[in-house]
């Protein structure tokens, strides 16, 4: 069963690299320096956390483990429940920014697991690694195919409520989202999956019928 750990990881140096990429992360707003980090030293402490039990986090074996590559990144909101008496048909109204990053890690090509990140003092620190980004990275795939040519010019944001998770993206001046939503949450949801690109407006209507019956 896959499992999340959090680790504080203090860094005595950070090698900042001051160059350009032309990566999924730059359309996702990743600064340079996060960006580094997590390809490098962020990457190399996840691997030293899964090893501890790669059967835990749902890996084969070491090898697997070692042979993982960063796929594309995401800044980390969450929805701030004082904000949804707002009148609004963005998701991104709705919630706040938290200062973390959170990164795919592919295995073989695909969505594996999770690896967030976050600045803390000089430097920066590991706050989970693992768990399963598999619908994640569906979602993504499903925004990339539904935005086309339009997707090199926007900057898909990442909003978390629990385990469920929106990328949430603005297309000729309309927000729209995909989202990750475990099976037993669909229901309460509206049925809402992954398989499609999302008007958030519609989104939003969902979430506070599901707020108002947890009430």
């Amino acid at each position: 069963m896959r499992h999340l750990k959090y680790v504080v990881l203090a860094l005595l140096s950070v090698v900042i690299c001051f160059g350009l990429w032309s990566t999924d992360n730059d359309v996702a707003g990743i600064p340079e320096d996060i960006q580094h980090y997590a390809e490098g030293a962020g990457l190399e402490e996840f691997k030293k956390l899964i090893l501890e039990d790669p059967a835990g986090y749902g890996y084969k074996n070491e090898e697997e483990v070692n042979s993982v590559t960063l796929g594309p990144g995401f800044e980390v909101h969450y929805f701030d429940a004082g904000k949804f008496d707002r009148v609004t048909d963005s998701l991104m109204d709705l919630s706040k920014p938290t200062g973390q990053y959170e990164f795919i890690v592919y295995s073989g090509g695909a969505g594996k697991s999770f690896l967030s990140i976050e600045r803390h003092n000089a430097g920066f620190r590991v706050i989970m690694a693992g768990g399963d980004a598999s619908r994640l990275d569906k979602s993504l795939d499903i925004m990339k195919g539904s935005l086309s040519v339009n997707y090199e010019t926007t900057s898909p944001a990442l909003i978390k409520d629990g385990n469920v998770r929106f990328l949430v993206a603005q297309i000729n001046g309309k927000e729209v989202n995909v989202p990750d939503v475990p099976a037993e949450k669909s229901a309460i949801l509206g049925g809402m999956n992954n398989n499609h690109v999302w008007d958030s407006e519609k989104t939003i209507k969902f979430l506070r019928q599901a707020r108002a019956q947890v009430r």
